[in-house]
């Protein structure tokens, strides 16, 4: 037992349960060295996950990186530091070795790991979702309104750039269509099928657009990945979607599926305007908000809904149906199940996959938003 700062040595105690003394010092010098090293080790190695996590997560502030990665160069200084003390050195509490941080190092250190936790909270029930990127939601994934947006010129540039982008997309996609009558959708709910109103006159402008607009946009993820939250999924769905479009290209009798899936772009529009047009985050008819902002929040919000519901929800599990219609079609035609369209139900199963559990997401923070017995 080391002897006390002001005299000789004392007797030494019986040690007691976890090689403790009675003052709660360690029974041998070499044990408490041990420790205060092995705890110094331990401090560095978070601090290395803390950092690496706010260097890899885009939210993250600069000023919270450069933190971390101070916190990590004094965890290393702390280490060699206890390396190299004599073994008499007194056995530090908790306390006393995190205020060799310094109380600025402490809470950025303590901003990271709640950083960290809640992007674990995040992955673990797979919500990277569609509705936070766009809705503001707490822990309890409760919706407290639109999302705040920070400043983000990227983002604002691009958001504008998919508003008007997607304008000539959906107008020469419309244009391909044959509809007389929007009281029953065209027909369809009257049990006309997509292939009947679908004539193509303009299919080859209308694919080549699309072409121009997801290459665009592709190169500008790449140039400046900062202008989404996740490039890296966005990327993924822009090249599957090339892939998808090349179908029609090859076989132009099939034109109508792209026209059909590229419907949901309407959606998309409407959902990148609820962001564009209100970066405040302002919620309709509140005090302090214009009476002109509400009435076009109104606007855009409930033409959201509605193409939300009939586009992702009514009308993509019924183009299911017409798909595996027209690959069995073909797989009697040409006598094998494995031909051209065989990927297609499998890609739209996955779109309509995405898309009930986006709504579910969006109908459980609204519901747990409003609270009890208020409905949605």
């Amino acid at each position: 037992k080391p002897s006390p700062p002001g005299g000789g040595a004392k007797p030494a105690a019986a040690p007691t349960a976890r090689g403790l003394g009675r003052d709660g010092m360690n029974s041998t010098p070499r044990y408490q060295d041990d420790e205060m090293v092995e705890a110094a080790r331990r401090s560095v190695a978070a601090a290395e996950e803390a950092s690496q996590a706010a260097e890899t997560d885009p939210a993250t502030p600069e000023a919270v990186r450069k933190l971390t990665l101070r916190v990590v160069q004094e965890a290393m200084a702390v280490l060699v530091v206890a390396e190299s003390s004599p073994r008499n050195r007194r056995r530090q509490s908790v306390g006393e070795f995190t205020s060799l941080l310094g109380e600025e190092l402490k809470e950025a250190a303590e901003e990271s790991f709640n950083e960290g936790k809640r992007y674990a909270e995040r992955t673990l029930r797979q919500a990277k979702s569609l509705i936070e990127d766009h809705f503001q939601i707490d822990e309890a994934f409760r919706m407290l309104g639109p999302l705040r947006q920070d400043s983000n010129l990227a983002r604002d540039v691009h958001d504008w750039f998919n508003l008007v982008a997607l304008v000539p997309v959906i107008i020469l996609n419309f244009s391909n269509w044959s509809c007389s009558d929007l009281r029953t959708a065209c027909g369809i709910l009257e049990g006309v099928s997509v292939t009947q109103i679908w004539h193509g006159e303009a299919f080859l402008l209308f694919w080549w657009t699309t072409l121009a607009y997801f290459v665009l946009d592709i190169l500008w993820m790449l140039i400046l990945p900062q202008c989404v939250k996740s490039p890296k999924v966005i990327l993924q769905h822009h090249f599957a979607t090339i892939g998808y479009i090349i179908v029609p290209y090859i076989r132009p009798r099939y034109g109508y599926l792209m026209g059909s899936c590229m419907i949901v772009e309407v959606n998309t529009w409407f959902l990148i305007a609820r962001r564009s047009f209100n970066k405040k985050g302002d919620k309709m008819f509140q005090p302090g908000v214009p009476l002109l902002k509400s009435l076009r929040l109104l606007a855009v919000s409930s033409c959201f809904y509605i193409s939300w519901f009939a586009i992702r929800l009514f009308f993509y599990p019924y183009l299911l149906i017409v798909i595996v219609q027209e690959w069995l079609k073909l797989s009697n035609e040409i006598g094998s199940l494995i031909n051209i369209m065989t990927i297609t139900p499998f890609m739209q199963l996955i779109f309509i996959f995405l898309n009930i559990k986006w709504t579910i997401d969006l109908l459980r923070s609204k519901l747990k938003g409003r609270g009890p017995g208020k409905g949605l």
